[in-house]
């Protein structure tokens, strides 16, 4: 049972991601701590702003299905290479390393916050989020994500918007409809057209998002564009390619969707907070003008 409440849920690696590039220049002490200061200070605007919701910072555990799926996909010729082949640690930068040394620092200081955090082996936290939200809604509550990961457009309900809080935009399904003509559910079908380069997830050749938006609009999901395309008597080159690719749309679909995650951890703190320990934490920092804000965190 799962009781309704206002939610909110933070995209904790998309946001380490942004606030990190925001002050990579910040250290102290000669150690960089711009992604530290840049997600507290994140969380201490949140906390002002929507004092009256239960945060939760979701992480990501891996991507096990989708790594099975994309894998197998490639052995069977579907597709040349696998689910975010391309971000393979081994491969990353320096400044990439320094991200995510901080980001084992941060997960330490939100404990002795009292910042819920989430995590589940296998599952990336977009399909955390997903789950929060998704049973948040069936008890009748109201959800705000904080990201500005499009992927979360999927999630878009009458009691589920988005924040960007780079960008300064809040997302609701109304304001999503008015802009892209199509309902919220259906950006999945936009992007099993078109694919997703960041996640090495592969589209049709030749459809970027416009086009796969304009179909979508017109015909609905990918079956849908499929059977209007079939059933054409004069069709496109590119249309052509589409039919061609339909096990490559369906895959990426099956990619793109956010799944629901078994056994999900309640919404509670579980560690030992301790007010004098948060304040000594955050002068070690140097975070001298958070200390008056940061005690928010753990209300």
């Amino acid at each position: 049972m799962f009781n309704p409440c206002k939610l909110l849920l933070i995209d904790g690696n998309h946001l380490c991601h942004r606030v990190y590039w925001t002050h990579t220049s910040l250290s102290y002490g000669g150690k960089p701590v711009g992604l530290l200061y840049g997600f507290l200070k994140s969380l201490v605007a949140f906390k002002k702003k929507y004092s009256d919701y239960v945060f939760v910072v979701c992480w990501d555990g891996g991507y096990h299905r989708r790594k099975k799926e994309s894998l197998d996909a490639v052995s069977r010729g579907i597709i040349s290479s696998s689910y975010k082949e391309n971000r393979r640690r081994g491969e990353i930068s320096e400044d990439l390393e320094s991200m995510f040394a901080q980001k084992d620092e941060l997960q330490e200081i939100l404990n002795s916050a009292k910042v819920v955090q989430s995590y589940v082996e296998g599952f990336e936290g977009d399909d955390l989020i997903y789950s929060y939200v998704m049973k948040n809604f069936n008890a009748g509550g109201n959800s705000i994500v904080i990201t500005g990961d499009k992927d979360f457009y999927q999630l878009l309900k009458d009691n589920v918007q988005l924040y960007d809080p780079i960008k300064k935009e809040m997302w609701t399904r109304a304001s999503f409809i008015e802009k892209y003509g199509i309902e919220p559910e259906l950006w999945v079908d936009v992007g099993a057209i078109a694919g997703d380069k960041s996640d090495n997830i592969i589209g049709v050749d030749g459809w970027g998002e416009k086009t796969a938006l304009k179909y979508v609009e017109k015909y609905g999901d990918v079956d849908a564009v499929l059977n209007a395309i079939k059933n054409k008597i004069k069709r496109g080159k590119k249309e052509e390619k589409l039919l061609d690719s339909e096990d490559i749309m369906r895959v990426a679909k099956s990619l793109k969707q956010m799944d629901i995650v078994p056994s999900l951890p309640k919404l509670r703190f579980s560690g030992v907070y301790s007010g004098s320990n948060l304040k000594k934490i955050m002068m070690s920092y140097g975070f001298i003008t958070l200390l008056k804000d940061v005690w928010r965190l753990a209300k």
